[in-house]
């Protein structure tokens, strides 16, 4: 195969397939592995997931090879680019071990578990001279985007508020504390902490929150609601709704308030009233997050390959990845103190 060469790194030409290897081929893991195989110019190689019937499954039902170890998979010469889609405990582990083997890596948000731990992984990145992704799928969905563009474009003035809301159908079920309390802030609130920054083009001052758990106590690992109230630079408010177990639907909504009107994404048609039921069926509604980001997520890991071949810099930096988990963390102290937090 003809290659070039980039920063000392191997360049493969565009007519060349780009051997993909993914780690963690659960829910997350297994569609980013599917989506492998819907692009042109990409191939399947490899998979990896801590439980040996599941990656031998997906391998098999794929068309790829199981991997042993993780070690293994970003070892491997035909692999050019890993994807890291393990448990976020594990997202600096495997992140590391690509990036050393000299891939390419789109790592799942969060980046990592914790702040110092994401930096090694930027460090590793920098270092390798390889690209670093995180995945942050919301800005390649076309609703997002051109509601993005929107914004910047001016036409609507400077934007004065960001609501959003992101309330999961189910919540998760298992011993009281066996999630850590800010599991809902670095997992699912994230989302809307990377979109704030990134539909506003600004960057947080302070920050508050509230924690609550509307669940039966019981069976309620953690958490399941989360208020965040976010001051930017340069004058605009953030408001974040995240709730686990609304029952009803996956219900994603944003708005943005601007000096001459507003941009919506998401929410149902103009109406008085509407009651939603656990167990209804609606053609407007989602029931999970798959079926709302099916075409984001597949652009997402399109772009992440295309920029492989073109060597060009990725959309969401290692450096963003970092900026979210860094709010989400410091929501979760300002919810456990109770003060607003400076950022």
């Amino acid at each position: 195969m003809s290659v070039g060469r980039v920063d000392g790194a191997r360049l493969p030409r565009l007519s060349d397939v780009i051997g993909i290897g993914v780690i963690g081929v659960g829910l997350m893991g297994r569609r980013h592995a599917e989506n492998v195989t819907r692009i042109t110019g990409a191939r399947l190689v490899t998979v990896f997931d801590s439980l040996v019937e599941t990656r031998q499954r997906v391998a098999r039902e794929l068309g790829a090879v199981a991997a042993v170890s993780v070690d293994e998979l970003v070892n491997r010469d035909d692999v050019r680019a890993v994807i890291v889609a393990s448990p976020a405990l594990a997202h600096e582990q495997h992140a590391l071990a690509a990036l050393a083997a000299g891939k390419d890596v789109l790592v799942e948000k969060p980046i990592a578990a914790t702040l110092e731990a994401a930096d090694r992984v930027v460090a590793a990145a920098r270092a390798s001279k390889v690209r670093l992704q995180v995945g942050f799928q919301r800005r390649y969905d076309a609703a997002y985007a051109e509601a993005r563009r929107v914004v910047r474009s001016g036409e609507l003035g400077r934007p004065l508020f960001y609501r959003g809301i992101n309330r999961d159908r189910e919540s998760p079920i298992g011993a009281p504390g066996s999630l850590p309390p800010e599991n809902i802030l670095t997992d699912s609130a994230i989302h809307d902490l990377d979109g704030a920054c990134w539909m506003l083009d600004d960057e947080p001052t302070t920050i508050s929150a509230t924690l609550a758990t509307l669940a039966e106590a019981a069976t309620a690992p953690a958490p399941d609601l989360a208020l965040v109230h976010l001051r930017f630079a340069r004058g605009a408010i953030a408001d974040i709704e995240t709730l686990r177990g609304a029952r009803y639907a996956y219900d994603i909504r944003t708005e943005i308030v601007c000096e001459r009107g507003g941009i919506f994404v998401g929410g149902f048609a103009r109406t008085m009233l509407m009651v939603l039921r656990s167990g209804e069926r609606r053609e407007e509604l989602f029931p999970g997050f798959l079926e709302r980001y099916a075409d984001a997520y597949r652009a997402e890991v399109s772009d992440f390959i295309g920029g492989i071949a073109e060597r060009r810099a990725v959309a969401v930096t290692g450096e963003d990845g970092r900026r979210a988990l860094a709010i989400a963390l410091a929501a979760a102290q300002a919810a456990s103190t109770g003060r607003e937090v400076t950022l």
